[in-house]
């Protein structure tokens, strides 16, 4: 029997909810856990061309991981996390009035020449 490889989405879930609650995209109005939680999507592809065909397809996501206060062993868990999965920058770290809680945006870019199964 042969096994199938996890989808990006199962493996970007996986590895970054065992660190918190996380959810694609957006948590339904009213549904979202208490801090922290993190959530994410799929931004763009970075494909890489070379003699006339695409080389190279590296997916990128937009990770956002949401805390009521710093917590710096929680940060460098979710970026352990993070670089089992891939490559990353933290994008952005700010507070959000708005929503009363530290707010750092991630962009993730998979291993290359990895297939999808969705």
């Amino acid at each position: 029997m042969v096994m199938s490889q996890p989808s990006f989405n199962e493996t970007i879930y996986s590895e970054l909810s065992r660190i918190c609650s996380g959810t694609y995209v957006a948590w339904p109005i009213g549904k979202a856990p208490p801090l922290p939680w993190f959530t994410y999507k799929r931004s763009h592809d970075g494909e890489v061309f070379a003699d006339n065909s695409n080389y190279s397809l590296m997916p990128r996501y937009r990770v956002e991981l949401l805390m009521k206060e710093s917590d710096p062993q929680l940060i460098s868990d979710f970026e352990t996390a993070l670089s089992k999965i891939g490559t990353w920058k933290l994008y952005e770290a700010d507070w959000l009035d708005s929503e009363n809680c530290l707010y750092h945006d991630y962009r993730l870019t998979l291993l290359p020449n990895r297939e999808e199964d969705e």
